[in-house]
Parts: structure tokens; C-alpha cells; sequence
């Protein structure tokens, strides 16, 4: 996946491979911020246990502490960093989702972009849904079969459908 970015702040271009992110590019007008930092939150947590695999950070404190993806950005405004792929975290109301963010910081000023969802499907709260048959549907789209087949009928229906 490749994400370019331009905006009044910087230029670069987001480049994804096997859950690494490589940013390159530069900001404009370095010279204008003291401080110039650019960091994401830490990568998900991978467990044995899948209900705990990937599951957000609850907050953005929690999503930033000890991060090993932090870069000072130097006067030349060259921004040249390798990060693990960020996890998701939840705003302090608790239920927008921020996903997978990569935020500047130039001074007073924090300016996030957002990348794809790495777990769109994992969360600490219910999913919003229009449907009000969000956890019943499932009953109509799914035929009758084996376990097997029923558990990845499931999973194919949940990514489709976004259902519970």
C-alpha cells in the first residue's frame, strides 16, 4: 500500500510493506517550528489467545507509551523513517476509533493521518451499525453446512457484511 500526502505541513509518501511503514518526504518550512517530531503508536499486541490479538489501545496514552515509533525531524525537513505499523486507538470519549495514526507534532500543532484499519473487525466496544439486525443477519446470509464451513462462512460474512 502506498498513501501520499500533501498539505500545508509536509509532503511524503507512506509506502507499507509486511507491517512496516516507511515515510519519506519533507516539511515545509522547518525552520518556522522549534520542535518538529513525527510518531505513530505502538504496533498491535500479537498474542496466542485471538480475542486478544490486534485489539486497539483504549487511549492515546496508552496507544504512544514507550513507542519505538518516534522521530525528531532535523532542520533540513527531510523526513526519512521506518515505523512498525501502528495500532488503532480510542479518542478520550471512548467510542471514535482512531485508526492506525501517524501524527506530526510541529510545536503546538498535532496533525494526524490516518492509514488503513489493520484490524477493522477488532474492537473494545460495540461496532456502529446502521443495521438493527446487526447480530441476526447472519442467520439469512449463511447457509446451512458443517462446523467448518459455518466458522468460515462467519469469518468471509464479517469482513463482507461487517456483522457481529
Amino acid at each position: 500500500m502506498i498513501k501520499n500526502i500533501s498539505d500545508d505541513y509536509i509532503t511524503c509518501v507512506f509506502t507499507v510493506v509486511d507491517r512496516n511503514i516507511t515515510i519519506k518526504g519533507t516539511l515545509h518550512n522547518p525552520a518556522l517550528y522549534k520542535n518538529k517530531i513525527i510518531k505513530a503508536p505502538n504496533p498491535p499486541d500479537m498474542r496466542t489467545s485471538y480475542s486478544g490479538t490486534a485489539l486497539p489501545f483504549p487511549s492515546e496514552e496508552i496507544a504512544f507509551e514507550n513507542t519505538k515509533n518516534y522521530s525528531v525531524i532535523d532542520n533540513s525537513g527531510i523526513i526519512d523513517v521506518n515505523f512498525k505499523y501502528p495500532n488503532s486507538y480510542y479518542s478520550p470519549c471512548g467510542c471514535i476509533k482512531i485508526k492506525s495514526p501517524i501524527m506530526l507534532l510541529l510545536d503546538d500543532n498535532k496533525i494526524i493521518y490516518e492509514l488503513e484499519d489493520f484490524c477493522p473487525l477488532k474492537t473494545l466496544r460495540q461496532r456502529v451499525s446502521s443495521n438493527p439486525s446487526f447480530y441476526a443477519v447472519k442467520e439469512i446470509l449463511l447457509p446451512v453446512a458443517t462446523a467448518e464451513d459455518n466458522m468460515n462462512n462467519y469469518a468471509s460474512a464479517k469482513i463482507k457484511y461487517n456483522i457481529a
